[in-house]
């Protein structure tokens, strides 16, 4: 039978065993006896860093001023100082007569005086709008609080006679007014429609005079020459074509010395003259 393993061959091997057993053995008998019966767990060191955040209290930028929201300033608004001395309200035309630092200012509807736009009107008092607000302008008012308006208590003329001799005289073929007697007519404007009775004359859709539909028997504008069915065409030489003329010296009647009629008569033209005192 052949040998597959060399004798020497495996002596060498079983030495090199022994050796390997030897030294296993003398480790485990040192292990025994200097190491400790249990074992300890390695832990490596690790440098910690406390998390640490900067938190700034107070705001080292520019100071920033606070915010401050400014009041919106009351607009205070008045119509002081103006005043309504005469009034026309049509069904389409609106037309008055103010008076401000004694002077006449003649509007119209929709016109402005210091900012107040003429909206509409009465029979005796006028509304203005300004800053959405309205203001309303009674005739012969002086005192106004804001939108609201005290009619003045003036005090009454003395009480005169009604002698017509007294007011209205014929000097040479011209008629002498006593200037109370327009004062009585131009305070109390009602006074005028309860004498007589006009309305507008228009020639082709534009005003051409105005025409005198009543008189009152006896009344003060009887005196005057006036008649029923008379056509007023100028006043002054100045033709009645607009309702700011007539307004215009309506405002002015308190100044007129002397005052000139035209009227058209049974198809005649002719002037009435009065003289103011």
């Amino acid at each position: 039978m052949k040998q597959i393993i060399s004798p020497k061959l495996f002596s060498s091997l079983i030495f090199f065993l022994s050796i390997v057993l030897l030294v296993k053995i003398a480790w485990t008998t040192i292990s025994l006896m200097f190491l400790p019966s249990s074992g300890e767990e390695f832990n490596p060191k690790v440098k910690t860093k406390a998390l640490y955040y900067r938190v700034r209290l107070s705001n080292n930028s520019a100071v920033i001023a606070p915010i401050i929201k400014a009041k919106p300033k009351r607009i205070v608004s008045s119509m002081r100082g103006i005043k309504l001395i005469a009034l026309y309200n049509a069904s389409d035309n609106i037309v008055i007569t103010v008076e401000k630092n004694r002077k006449a200012v003649v509007l119209s509807k929709g016109d402005k005086i210091d900012g107040f736009v003429l909206k509409s009107a009465g029979a005796d008092y006028a509304i203005f709008v300004k800053n959405g607000k309205e203001f309303k302008l009674t005739l012969n008012a002086t005192k106004t609080i804001g939108s609201q308006i005290t009619p003045s208590h003036s005090k009454k003329p003395a009480s005169t006679k009604p002698n017509a001799n007294k007011k209205i005289k014929e000097q040479n073929g011209v008629k002498v007014v006593n200037r109370n007697l327009l004062t009585s007519y131009t305070s109390n404007p009602k006074k005028i429609w309860k004498d007589i009775g006009i309305s507008e004359n228009k020639l082709n859709g534009k005003l051409h005079g105005f025409k005198i539909n009543y008189v009152k028997k006896g009344s003060d504008f009887e005196k005057l020459g006036l008649k029923r069915g008379d056509l007023l065409t100028a006043i002054n030489a100045e033709e009645l074509d607009n309702l700011g003329a007539v307004m215009s010296l309506y405002g002015d009647i308190n100044n007129i010395e002397n005052l000139t009629l035209t009227v058209e008569r049974n198809g005649k033209s002719e002037d009435i003259e009065y003289e103011i005192q």
